[in-house]
């Protein structure tokens, strides 16, 4: 039996967060396969039954998935930058870079109106917001602010986004949320002076625009999750989303 796990909880649920909580300190990691039902089973004394219906959530949640005849995985997390390239502007054969995330701060924030209305949160609701600087041959390329409900993400550190490799791959291993689906919106604008020197914009580059991407993303059981807006430099690189 598991200790220190809430009485009124239902095992399976218990069973469920067990998991979740060995995954997020890294016993497993991405594709990596877990002990049988059995094995499971015996090790935490419970039902072989009871260990199924766990998995059997975590993998209709996107956690897991299970190969026949081979056993249960760990799912891979997607990417904070999602499935867009960053390319040379007409150049559409060119292998992109690999970005590098560079955790900047998290703070708390009230959500502004529109962010609410996105969210379906109330007026002004507690959000963590996330700050990250994406790199590109080591000069940046984009800035992030990743908003998130604080009271449906309690006791997020930044510890946490220190250690992952971003803020989908932390809601997944901390609080069992998997991002499957995203909006986005795409505009020109000028960036907030306050942003360009991270983005190491100067003089006459302050008066150029920025692409700036607003995100809405979406779990995996369809809750709304986060919004973020990314600014992305665009005089020398241009947006391509892969499938389109």
């Amino acid at each position: 039996m598991i200790a220190n796990a809430p009485r009124r909880q239902p095992l399976y649920v218990q069973i469920k967060q067990f998991l979740l909580r060995r995954i997020a300190e890294g016993e497993w990691l991405e594709h990596d396969a877990l002990p049988s039902e059995w094995d499971l089973a015996a090790e935490m004394s419970v039902s072989q039954g009871t260990v199924r219906k766990a998995l059997s959530e975590l993998v209709t949640d996107g956690l897991l998935y299970r190969q026949q005849g081979k056993g249960t995985f760990v799912a891979a997390v997607l990417s904070d930058w999602g499935t867009s390239l960053l390319q040379s502007p007409g150049v559409f054969d060119e292998m992109p870079d690999r970005l590098s995330c560079e955790f900047l701060a998290i703070s708390r924030v009230n959500a502004s109106d529109d962010m609410a209305v996105a969210l379906q949160l109330r007026r002004h609701a507690p959000m963590f917001r996330v700050r990250q600087l994406w790199r590109g041959q080591g000069r940046p390329v984009a800035l992030d602010e990743a908003y998130l409900p604080a009271e449906r993400f309690d006791g997020m550190e930044a510890r946490w986004f220190r250690s992952a490799t971003g803020v989908y791959a932390t809601l997944q291993q901390r609080f069992g949320v998997r991002v499957v689906e995203s909006r986005e919106q795409y505009r020109a604008v000028m960036l907030p002076r306050e942003d360009a020197s991270l983005l190491g914009l100067s003089g006459a580059a302050l008066e150029e625009p920025v692409l700036s991407v607003l995100r809405l993303t979406f779990s995996s059981v369809g809750e709304r999750v986060e919004w973020r807006q990314r600014y992305c430099l665009s005089r020398d690189l241009a947006l391509l989303q892969k499938g389109c």
